[in-house]
């Protein structure tokens, strides 16, 4: 067996060679098909970091809260500053990214249907995908940054989240925001029953206040700093409640992983350039949230200590996360099966792109 595997890798290499050198006298297609074939040969789970690509795109979601396609984070950063031009650029392949206005579970939806190579999403969703069967693998995280408030309207008599009892509230079932409605409801030893939900993503929700047609919204990101900005009323703050923040995921389908290795390394060196830049300049994340149209105000009021870096890498925090996540799915019978949270990540490709830049 062990012998098997040193031909193939001493195969994987000399196709490699050829490739490169231009001595190979097939054709463009038989190259492509050439290093597909040894890319299967290797497993992401082999000690060595496999190589190459089969494909020469890749589509990258990305959740699109407010419409516009902005991209306000350290992605923006990585697409903005040229880095993830440059590093697919050097392997020749075009990147496509997507803004999902469905949010997480648009993005499910298209990695399953294979629309999708990599999603960027929330916790909730992507555990709702992964435990529904949709193939994917963690390959980075996005930080424990995610925070959403209870806002009402402008002169609501409101002032906490007991007065909402048998009130319509909005959020979006399955995202952060639905979770962090649970959290707050579980402070004060309310249940769900006790409100009329009202499922909608955070656009509509925003809408659904604004026009009276329910009583709050639990939204976060741009859509609740707008809110506030006009004058409606928080009455449930994730600012003053640490334990209520939630995370992103970066996953990837798990054959595109397999069959696109060199791929999958670039997109993560690129974060992770993107990374070294957030860290050594301290106003890019600010810059880059200023260069969509948001104000220095709404920044300052969701990140005052100017925070939002993604981990990229996981930890001891982001796991926990990802459990509690998990059971607070299971608890409502959101997920009917759950898995084992630590073995869905796959960090190989963050690791070595950490490497080869010195970030380790």
């Amino acid at each position: 067996m062990k012998k098997k595997e040193g031909i193939r890798k001493i195969t994987f290499i000399m196709a490699a060679v050829v490739l490169i050198t231009g001595c190979s006298k097939k054709s463009d297609t038989d190259k492509e098909q050439t290093v597909a074939e040894e890319v299967q040969t290797q497993s992401v789970e082999d000690t060595d970091l496999p190589r190459g690509h089969k494909k020469d795109t890749i589509t990258i979601g990305y959740v699109d809260v407010t419409g516009g396609g902005v991209l306000s984070d350290m992605l923006g950063v990585a697409r903005d500053q040229g880095f993830i031009e440059e590093e697919f650029n050097a392997i020749g392949v075009k990147v496509k990214l997507v803004p999902m206005t469905g949010t997480g579970p648009a993005i499910n939806e298209a990695l399953a249907s294979k629309d999708l190579d990599i999603g960027v999403l929330g916790d909730v969703p992507a555990v709702i995908g992964k435990a529904s069967g949709v193939d994917t693998k963690v390959i980075a995280y996005s930080g424990l940054n995610n925070g959403a408030s209870l806002v009402v309207e402008k002169d609501a008599e409101f002032n906490s989240i007991l007065d909402m009892k048998g009130k319509k509230i909005a959020t979006q079932r399955g995202a952060f925001m639905h979770r962090t409605l649970q959290y707050m409801l579980d402070d004060v030893d309310l249940k769900e029953s006790d409100i009329e939900f009202v499922n909608a993503n955070a656009q509509d929700s925003a809408e659904l206040l604004i026009t009276g047609n329910v009583d709050g919204v639990v939204v976060g990101g741009a859509t609740l700093t707008r809110l506030v900005e006009q004058g409606y009323k928080v009455i449930c703050d994730y600012r003053e409640h640490k334990e209520w923040t939630a995370g992103s995921y970066v996953i990837a389908r798990t054959d595109y992983i397999e069959e696109n290795p060199d791929i999958i390394l670039a997109f993560l060196r690129a974060l992770v350039k993107a990374k070294q830049l957030c860290v050594e300049e301290k106003d890019t994340l600010l810059n880059q949230w200023l260069s969509t149209g948001e104000s220095e105000d709404s920044y300052n009021y969701l990140y005052p200590n100017h925070d939002n870096y993604y981990t990229i890498k996981g930890d001891e925090a982001t796991i926990q996360n990802g459990k509690n996540t998990l059971q607070f799915l299971l608890d409502n019978e959101l997920i009917t099966d759950g898995f084992d949270i630590e073995k869905w990540e796959n960090a190989i490709f963050l690791d070595e792109a950490l490497k080869e830049l010195g970030a380790e």
